[in-house]
């Protein structure tokens, strides 16, 4: 129940930190915060053919497929213009069956000592991370059409890619074991939406509105893979000489939800330069997200402007992994003036950084740990007013392979340089936002 209170207050508090104290010209809805929940339509052919037609049903532990899935969808938007935004969203996925069985104690001559419960459960979930690009639809009319129209109602058309993260995992517990068999995947994907919106409640400095969304996801994964993954034999998943199986996660989604807009002011004039920074980082080099302090050694340059940054993440049990996260970012920062003027807060941001990441996993009888040192790079646009009032950054931050601390498999942690991270590869692209505040 605490979770909408502290929602609703951090949305109002983000309302106080990009406010200025100088004189307005105009209001224009430029940051905007969304969460939806709904539908989410699955194909699932291979895990409904191969895994539950021709093993689960036989076997009894289930009587249904997978069809449909329970979504939840935050986005982070920033408008460029009055045409076209751009932002960053994660979509979490969770469809569930479940199913009670019996199984048969018996002696060694086959007769029934006794009955017990087996209750099973197969989880799919998918979590996607990635960018979209927004047309807004009202303002593309009224350029057509070459008449106003009302500001209230909102029709945006959404385009983007997302890398999705795929999780099978079948359960099965009795009053003697729990048993548990997670298979993971991962995709490159895409999605389209439509959004409707319109306002509940506006202030002089934001909006709260109503929305509502329909679109399609395409999200066909890998083949599936036991995990944590076996030093001996094949890890992929193959039921009954099935092979490959894998997760689908396309199809139609619907929902509703809540859109925060924040309107940002243009201004007539501008006074107390700041070098500070408190900003929140979604994604980007630390991969799950910090918060940072940054500090601008040169603010009153009008040439290349110089940052140094360092932040802190701590989650525990995150719902789309059941993982612990603890992370220390440290990065440095160029910033280049866009267009050579004396602190304009467009600015092209190029950096590096260093950054310490520590996992503990919860799905095993012995839980797993992980932990890593990688560099990371960035290249992105910057908005930073220098004179106390709203940071923004969109960039891009591939994760470059570094140091490996881990335990899979044995009792002992064992070192050596490995991949970017928990991904597979060598490099690895990635993204991030980062939305606070200049002092």
């Amino acid at each position: 129940m605490l979770k909408i209170p502290t929602f609703l207050c951090l949305l109002f508090s983000i309302s106080v930190l990009t406010a200025q104290t100088t004189t307005e010209k105009k209001k224009v809805p430029r940051l905007s915060f969304d969460y939806t929940s709904g539908y989410q339509h699955l194909k699932m052919k291979d895990v409904n053919q191969f895994y539950l037609d021709s093993f689960a049903m036989k076997y009894q532990l289930f009587d249904q497929h997978i069809h449909s899935a329970y979504s939840r969808t935050f986005q982070v938007q920033y408008q460029i213009s009055p045409l076209i935004g751009l932002g960053i969203q994660t979509k979490f996925d969770h469809a569930r069956i479940a199913n009670d069985s019996p199984l048969y104690v018996i002696d060694s001559v086959g007769n029934i000592l006794n009955t017990i419960t087996s209750h099973n459960e197969l989880s799919a979930k998918n979590l996607g991370i990635g960018f979209f690009a927004s047309l807004n639809g009202v303002e593309l009319i009224q350029r057509i059409t070459g008449k106003l129209m009302s500001q209230d109602f909102k029709m945006d058309v959404q385009i983007g890619t997302a890398y999705h993260f795929g999780d099978v995992t079948l359960t099965q517990s009795s009053i003697y074991l729990v048993d548990a068999h997670p298979t993971k995947a991962k995709t490159l994907g895409g999605n389209i939406q439509l959004k409707l919106s319109y306002p509940l409640l506006k202030s002089r400095t934001s909006t709260l509105r109503l929305k509502m969304t329909l679109g399609y996801q395409y999200a066909h994964t890998q083949t599936l893979q036991y995990f944590p993954k076996s030093n001996f034999g094949n890890n992929d998943w193959i039921v009954q000489g099935k092979y490959p199986i894998t997760a689908d996660f396309s199809g139609f989604n619907a929902g509703l939800g809540l859109s925060y807009e924040i309107q940002h002011r243009s201004k007539q004039e501008l006074v107390l330069l700041s070098r500070n920074a408190l900003y929140l980082d979604i994604f980007g080099q630390s991969l799950y997200g910090a918060l940072m302090y940054e500090r601008i050694q040169n603010a009153e340059s009008t040439g290349v402007q110089h940052g140094l940054a360092a932040g802190i993440m701590f989650l525990n049990r995150i719902p789309w992994d059941y993982l612990r996260v603890f992370t220390l970012p440290l990065s440095y920062s160029a910033y280049f003036d866009f267009n050579r003027t004396k602190n304009s807060p467009h600015k092209l941001e190029l950096g590096c950084g260093l950054n310490f990441l520590a996992l503990r996993h919860f799905e095993s009888t012995s839980a797993s740990r992980e932990q890593y040192l990688f560099p990371s790079v960035r290249i992105g646009y910057c908005y930073h007013s220098y004179h106390n009032g709203l940071l923004f950054k969109a960039t891009f931050t591939p994760a470059l392979a570094g140091f490996v601390r881990d335990n899979f498999g044995t009792d002992q942690m064992s070192t050596y340089f490995g991949s970017a991270a928990f991904f597979d590869n060598r490099a690895f692209p990635w993204v991030g936002l980062s939305i606070g505040k200049t002092f």
